[in-house]
């Protein structure tokens, strides 16, 4: 049994854990103003917990690729209920998606009260991208220290453990045995005793006194999973860390590849929590991930499947039974589903600010998720510092780490110089050695390369090992920088730095057809005046009709041609309308 003095040991060495937690907005009484957006409404699951989740999360998906397909910066709300089932695991998938489309989508859980509908343009307009509202009053998720409490114990009986074969599972096992004195396992997966290193684990396990049975069976198939729980059971814990990858960037996202990780993450914990209910369980403790909580590039579908499991731990809870959702951060030790990783990767995740857990610091967590008796704890550590650093800190560690201010929907720049009109200012050749070099330190950080000058502009970004997650990356940090809403397809149109800024200086300065007045810079910046004055004003003033004066006749008008209502006209104007008229001589 672990003791107290252990357990606050543990914590020092390890780190805190973390928990969710809605927070009061303190921006709620800033005023919003009339802000456009584009609303959907998900359902809550019905009877068929399972048919439903999948059903209205493939909605979901549908129609955010929509979304992120127009061309548009309209934002899309989506409005999901957190801790229904469907909705946490639609929470899951949008998280990922407002880490690859920052700016994109705004996910709210609201009750819809008229007092927060009047709400949702205040937030919408503040560029907080998640929220809670009720009866008017908005919080934001936040994670927030946890300290464990008292030790908490397994109790006699029989541990099941999914994946208790693999890497966790097998590590677990052995925690279980060694530390919380659990003498019978039945360890589940589909490869069973033939599993690589079984043997040895069920004869280690065994060494140690416990009583050890190793199954093979699909625990994706609830007939045989009924099967196995009958033929083992009863049971007094459950610890589910089986899981599958089918990683892929949201916007080529389908149906079958949402179905590879929900059936072995949320399938399998639904069934065990259906066919375990009247086993008196003391321990159903499910692997999550901090996709779930954060978000994770290019793991939409595994977000959503391990949201659904934070919330089914929720859900077990209300109904008097245990639960408890882990959302683990990354691991030093190789596991099936991490096999795949490059160094790439594992850089990537380093700059991100996710520290990789030893075994001994996962199983520090371990226990102290025992001890804190939470429905969600987030079991992971991170180097804020190097978040901070980042200028891309994510929602909810934005109550730990300050985060860069994001510009709210409509807002001025708060007097910094927009990064366009900067490079606009510039003479074309260095407005273009600026955009370039910028471009390239950009490639450079998302790389993680050293040394930027060693970047050509012409070199192909496959060539300097770009993937679909590196092209993500460099697209938000662009984005970010200059202010544009860049394309997803950035990287496999513009495939090298240099074709990236043409493109780019296309966007700040687009060729005119031809040299006029437009090139005063006084003229511009007359004009840029004029813009902001209604026609209105211009008539309360008493000063339209000098200013039409000054405009002077059209010169294309023939002398017999047919007069307008002059005063018609004016009115039916807009500004830009008769700026043109004023400075060009037309109200064409």
């Amino acid at each position: 049994m672990i003791s107290p003095e252990q357990l606050r040991s543990a914590s020092a060495r390890s780190g805190p854990l973390y928990r969710p937690e809605w927070i009061a907005w303190s921006g709620a009484g800033t005023p919003g103003g009339a802000v456009e957006f584009e609303r959907y409404e998900v359902p809550t699951v019905g009877d068929d917990v399972l048919a439903d989740t999948h059903r209205i999360t493939t909605e979901t998906l549908t129609r955010i690729q929509q979304h992120l397909a127009a061309d548009t910066t309209t934002p899309l709300v989506v409005e999901a209920t957190h801790d229904d089932l469907a909705g946490a695991a639609v929470w899951g998938l949008i998280r990922t998606a407002q880490t690859e489309h920052p700016g994109r989508i705004i996910l709210i859980d609201t009750d819809n009260h008229p007092t927060s509908r009047k709400a949702l343009p205040t937030l919408i307009a503040s560029g907080e991208p998640q929220a809670r509202i009720r009866d008017g009053a908005i919080t934001l998720p936040r994670l927030t220290v946890v300290a464990p409490t008292e030790p908490a114990g397994v109790g006699e009986g029989t541990v099941l453990i999914t994946g208790g074969t693999g890497s966790l599972g097998s590590l677990i096992a052995r925690h279980l045995v060694t530390e919380h004195g659990v003498r019978d396992l039945v360890l589940v997966s589909r490869q069973g005793p033939d599993a690589p290193g079984a043997t040895e684990l069920i004869a280690e396990l065994q060494q140690l006194g416990a009583q050890v049975r190793v199954r093979s069976c699909d625990t994706t198939d609830r007939a045989a999973l009924a099967a196995l729980v009958d033929e083992v059971g009863p049971l007094t814990g459950v610890v589910h860390t089986a899981g599958a990858l089918a990683d892929a960037t949201v916007d080529h996202l389908d149906a079958d590849a949402l179905a590879t990780t929900f059936a072995p993450k949320a399938h399998a914990a639904w069934w065990l929590h259906e066919l375990t209910q009247d086993h008196g369980l003391t321990l159903f403790m499910v692997f999550s991930s901090l996709a779930s909580v954060l978000g994770s590039a290019g793991q939409a579908n595994y977000a959503a499947a391990n949201s659904f499991l934070d919330a089914l731990a929720t859900h077990r809870r209300t109904l008097g039974l245990p639960g408890t959702s882990l959302a683990w951060g990354s691991w030093e030790r190789t596991s099936g589903m991490t096999a795949h990783l490059t160094r790439a990767d594992h850089d990537r995740l380093a700059r991100a600010g996710l520290r990789p857990l030893t075994d001994e610091q996962g199983l520090e967590f371990f226990d102290g998720a025992l001890a804190v008796d939470l429905g969600q704890v987030v079991t992971a550590t991170f180097d804020l510092p190097a978040i901070g650093r980042s200028g891309a800190v994510p929602v909810l560690l934005r109550g730990l780490v300050r985060a860069p201010r994001r510009a709210a929907v409509g807002a001025d720049s708060g007097g910094a110089e927009p990064w366009t009109e900067r490079i606009a200012t510039l003479a074309p050749d260095a407005r273009e050695r600026s955009v370039l070099t910028s471009v390239i330190e950009q490639v450079a950080q998302a790389l993680g390369h050293p040394d930027p000058g060693a970047i050509e502009p012409d070199q192909a970004f496959k060539s300097l090992g770009f993937d679909s997650l590196t092209a993500v990356e460099f697209r938000n940090r662009l984005s970010a920088m200059t202010g544009l809403q860049l394309p997803a397809t950035l990287v496999f149109d513009y495939p090298a730095a240099g074709a990236v800024t043409r493109y780019l200086l296309d966007q700040v300065s687009p060729a005119p057809a031809a040299a006029g007045p437009d090139d005063d810079p006084d003229e511009r910046e007359l004009r840029r005046v004029l813009e902001r004055v209604p026609v209105a004003r211009f008539r309360e003033a008493g000063v339209l009709e000098a200013l039409l004066k000054l405009a002077g006749p059209d010169p294309a008008r023939t002398p017999d041609a047919a007069e307008p209502d002059e005063d018609g006209l004016i009115d039916a104007m807009d500004t830009e309308a008769l700026i043109r008229h004023v400075m060009d001589g037309t109200g064409a």
